[in-house]
């Protein structure tokens, strides 16, 4: 996470007189990211090539929370960077940094996902999961690269690459919050944050449902990013928190999945899921950023930050990999699934998803961000 500041901009220019750039990265908060990145692999991994006592781990079965962290997270990089965005000038070209963030591999990872798509429908219907016409494909396609397919504008087709949705949910999450930065400083900010994470909770109660990944998507994302603002906030004052405290964030996380997974179904789960994981996830990354005791010292290390550098890679690029390479081991060249076989398959494709996405994150983020960045720029 690099949480560079950005130049003040007056009358729509930088101005001459540059406040302190502040420049500052907290490296552990990369290695959690990078953590459950993994985690989000393994809950997508399909149950039906794993042996049955994988399939029932409590902690895999509610990873898809981990999202939320990713919104806090977020919602806390954003407010440390860009909290002093006062036009539109300034709101361009926010905007404009977060899409050459997210686009290039967005862009990449949805376009491989539309030839499978195709490819699959003609060839290998036996490989895909639902057979959809061109028309259908190229909506959802164009669904994604709008950042529209964690909304109903463009229909219920939640996009291509299932996981993309919370890219959208993300993008417009950047955007309400420079309009708000716009808009209202101070207290008045606060406020209108706050309302806005409250309406939100307020439209998930309604709607009945918090956990969602389509029509509704960017609900959740706007709950949880703006949750982040506030750890930004709190973040600044001067807290004193004992380093002893970090061991109690994964054992709070175990302790609430395991309640989530053997307690909880439907509505209970979804409410329980919207009022307090977002939540604990605010505290923990607050709490990590006001200490430095025996977890973070373990996400400091250069495995996990690693891991945390190429987490955007390995979030969109596993779930297409993981509908073919099983499929393919086990249905196509017809090796027998026995436990030995399925936790092979799995090392292996986990092996060949992180080394993957480290390609990816050095030549689609990086150097894709960079063309793009030059390209736009010259218009």
């Amino acid at each position: 996470m690099n949480t560079s500041s950005n130049l003040l901009l007056v009358n729509g220019k930088v101005s001459s007189k540059i406040l302190i750039k502040l420049s500052m990265r907290i490296y552990k908060l990369d290695g959690l990211r990078g953590i459950f990145s993994l985690m989000i692999v393994f809950f997508h991994y399909r149950e039906n090539y794993l042996p049955d006592f994988m399939c029932q781990i409590f902690f895999v079965r509610e990873a898809y929370t981990f999202v939320d962290f990713f919104f806090v997270l977020s919602g806390y990089v954003i407010a440390f960077n860009y909290n002093n965005i006062s036009n539109f000038d300034f709101f361009k070209t926010y905007i404009k940094k977060r899409f050459i963030r997210l686009f290039p591999l967005l862009f990449y990872t949805v376009t491989l996902m539309l030839l499978f798509d195709l490819i699959g429908n003609f060839y290998f219907p036996n490989l895909v999961n639902n057979v959809d016409t061109i028309s259908i494909l190229l909506i959802r396609y164009m669904d994604t690269l709008l950042f529209m397919n964690s909304t109903p504008i463009l229909g219920s087709t939640s996009g291509i690459n299932g996981v993309s949705w919370s890219i959208s949910s993300e993008m417009i999450s950047y955007f309400v919050f420079g309009l708000v930065s716009i808009y209202s400083i101070g207290k008045k900010k606060n406020i209108l944050i706050l309302s806005i994470i409250i309406s939100c909770i307020a439209f998930s109660i309604f709607n009945g449902s918090h956990i969602n990944t389509g029509d509704y998507g960017f609900v959740r994302g706007l709950i949880s990013f703006n949750l982040g603002y506030f750890v930004w906030l709190f973040s600044k004052k001067e807290i004193k928190i004992n380093n002893k405290i970090e061991i109690l964030i994964p054992l709070f996380l175990l302790i609430l999945f395991y309640i989530m997974n053997n307690f909880l179904s439907g509505f209970n789960k979804e409410m329980f899921v919207l009022f307090v994981i977002p939540l604990f996830f605010s505290v923990s990354i607050l709490i990590l950023i006001k200490t430095n005791g025996l977890i973070s010292k373990i996400l400091d290390s250069k495995s996990l930050i690693f891991l945390g550098d190429i987490s955007y890679s390995l979030y969109l690029n596993h779930f297409l990999f993981l509908l073919i390479i099983p499929k393919i081991v086990f249905n196509l060249f017809n090796v027998p699934q026995t436990t030995f076989t399925e936790i092979s398959v799995l090392v292996i494709f986990v092996i060949f998803i992180i080394y993957y996405s480290k390609l990816t994150y050095i030549l689609i983020e990086k150097k894709g961000g960079s063309l793009l960045k030059n390209l736009i720029n010259k218009k």
